[in-house]
């Protein structure tokens, strides 16, 4: 009777090679990748900023059109402007809390990054400080110097939030840079994302910004500006993504 021997270890790498691996960086077992802390936050931050935003829409409901009119006209409604801020303010911070993560995780380096989510940030808080003015609004306006103020402000607010959207893509581009090993095919993912949010980003500020400075601008703008603040969230919720899947943790400190 033939005795058949069977190997009993488990398929992968050989034992005496795991260690050689290991010490070039190669990992030897499967990585088990699961939703962070960044996706938590996320998740958290956005879903408190989105409060504001309801509440304002349902007090404006009868003077501001979603479908025609910009968000920051909810400005005019009673407790609109604070609830903006708030909305904006909130946003801002997950923009920082996701840049510590970034650098926490090693997953960024240098000051650009850095520099690219404070411009984020900044025009997160400037969107709610500073607002476009209703055409109503500007009726009531008596001194010719209050009139300036008000389109210089409402041309701060449109700067910032065109700064906020264009410096996104940048970030997940030198984000995907610095992943030399994928673990995952989101880096992938996020690459065409950032590439594809770049050149949205460009259509509809060289479409808007002419218009806007001329005294128009397009029809359906309130409903652009709030699908274009969805696909915000979903970019920042696939940051977090990658951030929390292919982070190698902190460099090791050199003795």
């Amino acid at each position: 009777m033939s005795t058949v021997l069977v190997d009993q270890r488990p398929s992968g790498v050989e034992p005496a090679a795991a260690p050689v691996l290991e010490s070039a960086g190669i990992p030897t077992t499967p990585a088990r990748i699961q939703p962070g802390g960044c996706v938590r936050l996320v998740s958290l931050l956005s879903a408190i900023a989105l409060i504001p935003m309801i509440i304002a829409h349902v007090i404006g409901a009868s003077v501001v059109n979603p479908f025609t009119d910009p968000i920051s006209w909810y400005a005019f409604v009673p407790g609109g402007a604070a609830l903006i801020m708030i909305g904006g303010s909130i946003l801002a911070l997950l923009g920082a809390l996701i840049t510590i993560r970034m650098y926490q995780g090693g997953l960024a380096a240098g000051p650009l990054p850095a520099i690219m989510m404070a411009i984020f940030c900044a025009a997160m808080i400037m969107v709610g400080v500073v607002h476009t003015v209703p055409d109503a609004a500007l009726q009531h306006v008596r001194a010719v110097t209050e009139t300036h103020g008000a389109m210089i402000g409402a041309t701060i607010h449109r700067i910032s939030a065109g700064a906020a959207f264009a410096v996104l893509p940048v970030v997940g581009l030198l984000i995907t840079r610095s992943i030399s090993r994928p673990r995952t095919g989101l880096p992938r993912l996020l690459r065409r994302a950032a590439y594809l949010l770049a050149v949205l980003v460009g259509v509809f500020l060289s479409i808007h910004l002419p218009l806007a400075f001329a005294g128009s601008g397009i029809a359906a703008f309130g409903f652009l500006e709030r699908a274009g603040f969805v696909v915000m969230i979903g970019y920042l919720f696939l940051l977090a993504r990658v951030i929390d899947c292919e982070s190698p943790g902190p460099p090791a400190i050199r003795r």
